[in-house]
């Protein structure tokens, strides 16, 4: 990929972070593209800038500091790839199949397309976490700041007309579910190997 895309890709995520609107105009452009354009021209730039944030920023302090380990590095950097794409791709096919079982008419591609720019803030503040490694609980904050892609999600869902008004609190609350507790579990799964890393790299000090 072009650099030109990841520029591109950050600069949508600008958008569509202060002026929803705005960002929903350039992504909604006629003809909508495909779920395979969207995933190759935004989804994987961001979620690689992402593990690059990380890989870099915690390979500083390996180096510098020596606050941790390279395996603990290379672990982390996989733990993030698991806690942002796999969650944001669970979560679309989970909530896609619930809908259906309710005998709502949900578009995978137009659920695809929704959550992809909604989690700007969240794909932003992941960013900041790696790049910020040496302060966790700023990291965290920034990335608690992805709540902010409730309106964002609205805002899509009503232009691609995902579902119907009176559900759309009901697939809100269904996404941002189990986004959460994807995200959560994936973490608590790797929280031991990562405890176990750090903890070696301490005592071999």
């Amino acid at each position: 990929m072009k650099w030109r895309t990841y520029s591109r890709s950050l600069r949508t995520m600008q958008k569509m972070i202060l002026s929803p609107v705005t960002g929903w105009d350039d992504v909604l452009t006629s003809p909508i593209q495909s779920t395979g354009w969207h995933m190759k021209h935004f989804v994987l730039p961001v979620v690689l800038l992402i593990l690059v944030a990380h890989l870099v920023g915690y390979l500083i302090l390996a180096i510098t500091i020596g606050n941790y380990s390279i395996p603990y590095v290379l672990v982390k950097t996989l733990a993030t790839f698991f806690d942002t794409f796999f969650t944001f791709f669970v979560t679309i096919i989970i909530v896609t199949e619930w809908t259906r079982r309710l005998g709502w008419s949900i578009s995978y591609d137009r659920l695809f397309l929704v959550n992809s720019y909604s989690l700007s803030a969240f794909w932003l503040g992941k960013m900041l976490a790696g790049l910020l490694a040496n302060y966790p609980t700023l990291g965290s904050f920034f990335v608690f700041l992805g709540v902010t892609g409730i309106y964002p999600f609205i805002l899509g869902a009503e232009r691609l007309n995902l579902v119907e008004s009176h559900r759309m609190n009901k697939l809100l609350a269904m996404n941002i579910g189990v986004f959460v507790l994807l995200y959560l579990l994936i973490r608590w799964v790797f929280d031991f190997p990562l405890k176990m890393l750090y903890y070696l790299h301490t005592f071999n000090q």
